[in-house]
């Protein structure tokens, strides 16, 4: 095992217990995972036998018994024994296969897999791995196999946006703070391998081992208050989120297979869909309807 790997292994050991309460309870964060399932459904054909790299505590898992007709259909692969028993707690009887393994050496048989669902885990890896672990998967993909993932964007945020308008977000997640009490929760020290993705950079190494397939980016302005608990504010963020069509949005979706064969119109599509700016009119559409919504939960404050 790698020193990355020992390391990453030694800290989801010590948030094992707890991941799903801070990353996947809250009603925002249940509703992006409703979505990504969502858009993993569309590539799931039936009877595909499926991998869960890094299942976490099979956070995820309620939503694949949605999709799969049996356990026998899937995998769930992930480096920390602590998430694996959390997982086995959660499944005692359900027959699920859960194996403790490296994305960098999958405890699985060549070829055995049609589908490989890989949820935020690549951004725990260095760069330098990532041919690697793309191999893998590719060794045990079948001969038409397919992945889908997502990921968390470095740059190109709606955040990114330079001044005022940066500052406008900000004030709104403060605001949603102050009415919500929202909390953060204090993390032990990760790696410095952590890391999130430029996309296209991100799409380039991947390009080199698969035929890119699909791009999306999603919940530019949701992801700023993903653990807000408030039904107002939900609404609110999931409109905005819409009014943009998800641009600048904080994590993206991306699918690619073993053999596709117009893998060159993909990778033209790709390019312009990241070359796509916000326009001067865009912008003023948008920060009016942030300046309304801060209205409204500014009023909601009042009540409380």
């Amino acid at each position: 095992m790698n020193d990355f790997e020992e390391q990453e292994r030694l800290y989801e050991n010590v948030i094992a217990s707890r991941y799903n309460r801070d990353y996947h309870s809250y009603p925002i964060m249940k509703n992006h995972d409703r979505n990504f399932a969502s858009f993993v459904a569309q590539y799931y054909r039936q009877g595909d036998r499926v991998l869960d790299l890094g299942c976490g505590p099979a956070s995820l898992w309620h939503l694949w018994k949605e999709l799969l007709p049996s356990p026998d259909f899937i995998i769930g692969v992930d480096i920390s024994e602590g998430m694996i028993s959390e997982c086995q707690k959660m499944y005692p009887e359900d027959n699920y296969n859960f194996k403790v393994g490296s994305a960098l050496d999958i405890p699985v048989e060549s070829g055995s897999i049609d589908l490989v669902i890989v949820s935020s885990i690549l951004h725990h890896i260095p760069d330098e791995y990532l041919p690697q672990v793309f191999q893998e998967m590719n060794r045990v993909l079948d001969e038409h196999g397919t992945i889908v993932g997502r990921e968390p964007v470095s740059q190109g945020k709606l955040g990114d946006q330079p001044g005022w308008f940066s500052g406008a977000l900000m004030s709104f997640r403060h605001l949603v703070y102050r009415l919500t009490h929202t909390r953060e929760y204090p993390e032990p020290a990760i790696g410095s391998y952590h890391h999130a993705y430029v996309p296209m950079e991100f799409m380039q190494i991947l390009k080199q081992f698969f035929s890119p397939k699909s791009l999306l980016f999603r919940h530019p302005i949701s992801s700023l208050v993903s653990r807000c608990d408030y039904p107002l504010v939900e609404k609110i963020v999931y409109l905005l989120d819409k009014s943009l069509n998800h641009y600048g949005g904080h994590e993206f979706y991306y699918v690619a297979t073993k053999n596709y064969t117009d893998a060159e119109d993909v990778a033209y599509c790709i390019q312009q869909e990241l070359l796509t700016e916000f326009t001067a009119d865009q912008k003023v559409e948008f920060m009016a309807l942030l300046q309304k919504a801060s209205e409204i939960l500014e009023k909601e404050l009042d009540k409380n």
